[in-house]
């Protein structure tokens, strides 16, 4: 995340990703002033995809397609539209979505 955080690499993502990533943190117990400005952050350089009706829809064949949990769907659904590599450490989506785009570990 550094090299996202100091814009040398660029991210593309859903636009639940910054829900994701806070929620994560404060489940955690990180203090809400830092979750809201490490996620600012985060995001800043980001190109977000928003989830309007015909991504929802897309996102929804990309579930069922390959067998996966709603929001895991947007995030393989987003990389494969973007053409870019997925980054995940989630074996599940290694194991389902390897045919619908590229799959990368951090």
């Amino acid at each position: 995340m550094s090299a996202v955080l100091e814009r040398v690499d660029d991210i593309v993502v859903p636009v639940l990703f910054e829900i994701e990533v806070a929620a994560s943190l404060a489940r955690v117990g990180v203090a809400l002033p830092a979750i809201r400005a490490y996620v600012d952050a985060l995001v800043a350089g980001a190109s977000v995809i928003q989830l309007g009706r015909r991504a929802t829809r897309h996102a929804r064949e990309t579930a069922m397609r390959w067998r996966l949990r709603a929001a895991d769907a947007v995030y393989v659904w987003v990389a494969a539209r973007e053409g870019v590599p997925l980054c995940t450490l989630d074996g599940e989506i290694a194991r389902h979505a390897s045919g619908a785009c590229a799959i990368v570990q951090p």
